[in-house]
């Protein structure tokens, strides 16, 4: 049976046509998945495992060395560790959707503050067991990844791993970014060793476990995109985007402590583009369909434009209502890039689209 992500957007089924292979041949039409998964994907996924090491690698000499400069450092390397990871986490196919990696990294949507709740009683309790790496795949894994590591670098006390003293509370940070790092080289050598997920999906066929066919690979490598954009628009903007009466809580923002949230959203779209063009999809559209090639581009260069003009916290972007509107027109936007991918494209392909699994999350 085919193993799909956990939170697969769209189940897309083939119309009676099949185009696909009506407008063009097998390899042409596999070259776009080829050539993302050697350009984009494999390469995504190294940056995230070298990134991910290098954060650790910072924490620990934080908690070796406590100090300012030392605090900034691991701050810093968290940042750009979280932004790696925002360039490959809509992947969410094969290695990423399996044990549970995904959340393990990234605990989010967490509505009800469960992260928030486990990380400070744990540092009430000073559980000891959270200091050891070894452990912490055993826990639950609102404790294993970015959101707990925000909180321990940037959260209420975090100052005070400048100073000697806090060995708990950086040891229990060197153990969740030593832990990332290890689920971050898992991913980048599941998607490049010789028999992985990446044979898997370049290479479909009937003893194939995870597609049997052309159409299911396309399926596939459009499908990323459409969900991707519906995770941005449903849980990274729309709980930050002012209400009718004009409230808004930025504290409902993923990242808000480092200043990350639109930095990390603008790390997606940027790297939804790449996959776009990367790939090249639309060239495996009939000639007349291709002008929506040029509709998606012009969404990304809005979405672009006004990204640029929102990297700064989100309290700031609420505080101002023409920065707030813009917000705003961004869940359009991405509505719109959404539609583009899962509608439209996969319609110019005689695909048609189902149900969404996130319906209702």
């Amino acid at each position: 049976m085919r193993i799909v992500a956990a939170l697969f957007l769209f189940v897309l089924t083939l119309s009676p046509a099949r185009a696909i292979e009506l407008t063009i041949g097998d390899e042409e039409a596999m070259k776009p998945v080829r050539t993302l998964v050697a350009a984009f994907i494999q390469p995504g996924f190294e940056r995230f495992a070298e990134q991910a090491e290098l954060a650790e690698i910072a924490v620990s000499s934080l908690c070796k060395e406590p100090g300012d400069r030392s605090l900034e450092a691991a701050r810093n390397a968290f940042k750009d560790s979280a932004l790696a990871l925002a360039r490959v986490e809509f992947l969410r196919t094969g290695p990423l959707a399996q044990e549970n990696r995904l959340e393990r990294l990234l605990f989010w949507p967490d509505r009800r503050g469960i992260a928030l709740r486990q990380v400070q009683g744990v540092i009430a309790e000073r559980d000891e067991s959270v200091t050891n790496p070894a452990n912490l795949p055993e826990k639950s894994v609102a404790l294993q990844g970015y959101t707990a590591l925000e909180y321990l670098l940037f959260g209420t006390g975090s100052d005070g791993l400048a100073e000697p003293g806090d060995a708990f509370r950086c040891g229990f940070a060197h153990a969740v970014a030593a832990n990332i790092h290890l689920i971050a080289a898992e991913l980048s050598n599941e998607w490049n060793a010789e028999d992985g997920f990446a044979a898997a999906w370049t290479h479909p066929g009937p003893e194939n476990d995870y597609f049997r066919s052309i159409e299911e690979v396309i399926s596939e490598m459009l499908s990323i995109p459409s969900e991707a954009f519906e995770i941005i628009r449903d849980q990274r903007l729309k709980p930050i985007v002012p209400d009718d009466d004009g409230k808004a809580n930025p504290k409902s923002a993923l990242f808000w402590r480092s200043d990350l949230t639109m930095p990390f959203i603008r790390a997606s779209f940027d790297a939804l583009r790449a996959y776009f063009e990367v790939s090249e999809m639309v060239s495996i559209l009939p000639e007349d369909q291709r002008w929506l090639g040029k509709s998606i581009e012009f969404e990304f260069n809005n979405s672009r434009d006004i990204l640029t003009r929102l990297q700064m916290p989100v309290a700031d972007i609420l505080d101002d209502e023409d920065r707030a509107g813009e917000l705003g027109y961004l869940v359009i936007l991405t509505q719109s890039l959404q539609q583009l991918f899962g509608t439209q494209v996969t319609a110019a392909l005689g695909l048609s689209v189902g149900f969404s699994s996130l319906d209702g999350d």
